[in-house]
């Protein structure tokens, strides 16, 4: 009698350390973003010797979205590591990108009008595709992450300086926006 109410009071105990999950209390493994930071430089190609203009785009103003809680097999109590906030990804996924110039870029690229067709994805294996046509490929992985895209384009007039704003659309509507200003092309 008494050993069944050890193994009572044992699955008792491993049942509510499931339930309570032991040490990560609310788990985020999703994040969201409202912001974009965008840096901008100069890359010299060496093999080409022509420079290109880079975006570091990431993500900014973040979230940390729960998902509905799941019943497993393993939890931290048993040895496991608790998640980390954002390790799942984004909660929203890219569904389109657009890159914007102030100024007129060339007779067929008007201040305002789309420059994703000219940006390229800086970290693509294979076949540069411009950003307009691979979004996927750009996705954020986790909070920490950014993403590379350029253009060896060039303004007709290479002295100005541009502001190039980013706008990302996600799969729930929402947009985050991210802007750089003084972009020199040379």
């Amino acid at each position: 009698m008494i050993m069944h109410k050890k193994l009572f009071a044992l699955l008792c105990l491993t049942f509510g350390l499931y339930v309570l999950d032991a040490c990560c209390g609310d788990k985020k493994p999703f994040f969201d973003y409202n912001k974009l930071t965008i840096t901008s430089s100069l890359l010299l190609l060496t093999a080409s010797q022509d420079t290109v203009v880079t975006l570091r785009v990431a993500p900014d103003d973040l979230e940390y979205l729960a998902s509905e809680y799941r019943l497993t097999v393993s939890t931290p109590a048993y040895g496991t590591s608790c998640p980390q906030p954002g390790e799942d990804g984004t909660k929203y996924k890219m569904t389109s990108i657009d890159i914007t110039a102030d100024k007129d870029f060339n007779d067929t690229l008007p201040a305002g009008a789309s420059l994703a067709s000219i940006f390229y994805n800086g970290r693509a294996t294979g076949t540069p595709q411009s950003v307009a046509q691979n979004i996927s490929e750009l996705e954020f992985p986790d909070p920490g992450w950014d993403f590379l895209v350029f253009t060896p384009n060039k303004p007709v007039l290479i002295d100005q300086t541009f502001d190039l704003t980013v706008k990302i659309t996600k799969s729930d509507g929402s947009v985050a926006v991210g802007k750089v200003n003084d972009v020199r092309f040379k």
